[in-house]
This record gives C-alpha cells, sequence and structure tokens, in this order.
C-alpha cells in the first residue's frame, strides 16, 4: 500500500497538523472526505483510525482497522503499523473486549520493542496498566505505569508523562490514596500544558474533580465536571463530555438536587451506550442506580444496578462487581417489600 497521490499525502499533513493541535474531530472529518484515497495511504489511514478512537467512535475504529489492518501489514511503512497495532486494542478495549484489548498491546509492545520504538513501549505498557487497574491489579498497574514514566522520561515525552501520571491517578484513588491521586493530577496537568494539549489539561482536571467528591466537596466537583464537559464538547469528545455529566450527576445526587441529576445522568447513560464505551457506561449506570435509590425509587436502582454489573463482569472488575453485588443484596429486601 503506497502514499499514492500528491493530494492525499497532503491530506494526510494537514490532518497531522490538526490532531499535533488537539483537533481530532477535524482531522478525522478531513480523512474520510477523502476515505478511498486515505485507505491507499498507511499513515493516513492509522491516523484516522486514531482520530476515530480519540472522538470516541471506537465502533467504526474498530471496523475501519480491519478493513485496512491487512494492506497495513504488508506495506512497508512499519511506524503506521506499529500505531495501527496499539489503536486497535485501543479500539478493544472502550468497547470492554479486554482479552482483545490486551492482545493488541501486547503485540504493539513486541512491535515497539523490535523496532526500538520508545514511545509506543511507553504508551502500550500504559494502556496494559489501565487493563490491570480495572481488573482490580492495582500493583500490576503502578508497575506498568512507572515503566512508562521512565520510558517516557527517556525521550522527554510531556504528553505521555501527562496521560501516564492521570493513569497513576486513578489507580491511587482507587486504593483511597487521595492525596496523592490528587498530586499526581496536577502534575498531569502541569505536564498537559508542557505539551500544549489542552484536551488532557480537562481530562486531568476532571480526575481531580472525582477526587473531591470523594473528599466530601460535591460543590467544586459539579463545577468543574460542568466545566470539563463544555470543554470536552467543544473538542468534540463526545464519550469524555458524558463522563463529566455522569460526574456532574453525582455531585447533583449528593447535594439533593435530584431532577438536575437525572438530567445529567440520562445524559451520560445513553450517550456512553450509544458509543458502546462499556467502563463508562457501568459507572453512569451506576451512578443512576444511586440516584434512584436517593430518591427512594428501588425497582428503577436496581434495574440500572443490574445493568452495571453486568458490564462490570464482562470488564472482569472484580472489585467493582463485588461492591455492587453488596449494595444490590442490600437494596433488595427494599424492593420486596414494595411488592
Amino acid at each position: 500500500m503506497n502514499e499514492r497521490t500528491p493530494v492525499i499525502r497532503e491530506v494526510g499533513q494537514r490532518a497531522q497538523r490538526m490532531a499535533d493541535a488537539g483537533a481530532w474531530s477535524d482531522a478525522g472529518a478531513l480523512l474520510l472526505s477523502h476515505e478511498d484515497g486515505v485507505r491507499g495511504s498507511p499513515s493516513a489511514a492509522a491516523l484516522l483510525a486514531e482520530s476515530l478512537v480519540r472522538t470516541g467512535r471506537a465502533r467504526e475504529a474498530r471496523e475501519w482497522l480491519a478493513s485496512v489492518m491487512p494492506a497495513i501489514e504488508v506495506s512497508d511503512d512499519r511506524a503506521s503499523l506499529r500505531r495501527a497495532t496499539v489503536l486497535n486494542g485501543a479500539a478493544h478495549f472502550v468497547l470492554g473486549e479486554l482479552d482483545r484489548a490486551r492482545a493488541g498491546f501486547a503485540e504493539a509492545l513486541e512491535l515497539a520493542r523490535t523496532d526500538g520504538d520508545d514511545a509506543l513501549v511507553a504508551r502500550a505498557m500504559n494502556n496494559l496498566g489501565a487493563i490491570a487497574n480495572i481488573e482490580g491489579d492495582r500493583t500490576g498497574a503502578l508497575a506498568l505505569y512507572n515503566l512508562a514514566i521512565s520510558a517516557h522520561q527517556r525521550t522527554g515525552n510531556t504528553r505521555g508523562l501527562a496521560e501516564c501520571f492521570h493513569n497513576m491517578a486513578i489507580t491511587y484513588r482507587d486504593l483511597g490514596r487521595l492525596r496523592e491521586a490528587d498530586e499526581l493530577e496536577q502534575r498531569s496537568i502541569e505536564f498537559g500544558r508542557d505539551a500544549a494539549v489542552p484536551l488532557i489539561v480537562s481530562i486531568a482536571r476532571l480526575g481531580r474533580a472525582e477526587i473531591a467528591l470523594r473528599r466530601g466537596d460535591p460543590t467544586f466537583a459539579e463545577a468543574t465536571a460542568r466545566r470539563a464537559a463544555l470543554e470536552f464538547a467543544a473538542a468534540g469528545e463526545s464519550v469524555l463530555e458524558a463522563c463529566a455529566h455522569r460526574l456532574a450527576g453525582v455531585a447533583c445526587t449528593i447535594s439533593g438536587n435530584y431532577a438536575e441529576a437525572h438530567t445529567l445522568l440520562d445524559f451520560a447513560v445513553e450517550r456512553t451506550e450509544f458509543h458502546g464505551a462499556v467502563l463508562h457506561q457501568a459507572e453512569s449506570l451506576r451512578a443512576r442506580a444511586e440516584l434512584g435509590a436517593a430518591v427512594d425509587d428501588p425497582t428503577a436502582a436496581l434495574r440500572d444496578a443490574r445493568r452495571a454489573l453486568v458490564l462490570f463482569e464482562q470488564l472482569r472488575a472484580a472489585d467493582e462487581c463485588e461492591a455492587l453485588r453488596r449494595w444490590i443484596a442490600g437494596l433488595e429486601p427494599s424492593s420486596r417489600a414494595l411488592d
């Protein structure tokens, strides 16, 4: 597969400049407007896949990669092969297909090590760490993140460092170590600014809002989440926008603003389901179940909780499954009492 025409080369270069500036939606739209030609360009085809993944269109990315990977694999463009391979893992990750995601990241890691691509070695380990964290292996996740951070430090990749520090913050948050988690989110913000990537800054700010919520500050959490939602919407980041709505909805539930919480959480559930973002859909359903319990609607609460449990089981998220089963068991007697 060759870079067949000067037009496609120019389109790919323009799209890459957009992506470098964080305008992933614009980059994807440009590439899709030249879809037939992009198929003949390994680099442009991989860039289109990344734009789809980064804008919450994981199903489309998975289908696109399935159609172009055979040609990329027989091309002499190893860089695009490495990029497409890790993106294939990323698409499966978003869709909750963790075995395929792990296989994709492991293959990308092997390719990166063979080719001496330190940046991709770090990226693949960061992604494998995210899988380990979902499955409850916090020690394994932190070990992988530390390896990824060391690799990014060697290459001076500030963007990669920002992404790793945010993921590490999630693990510390899940461990209940909120002070360290907040410090890591602040480091993520600093590196995101150094890398001139506003999206990462917004993601880390949302992470700080989640920590604030766990510290008992729903007012700060709601305000920060609403700001992040606007930033994600402007960037075309539909799934991240839904995540911000979910967090704002949880804050409203805690504050007793139940009508607004319903609006926000309905948006989060519907948007994440539409995009097939399994982890975020499970979290949104769980949040809406908690709202149902807060407004004394155990039937709705149990319906959402059971749907969330199915998704967490798909992800093999052991800690979340155990906690949710206990929560459901505690709610079921009150539900039976209404019958």
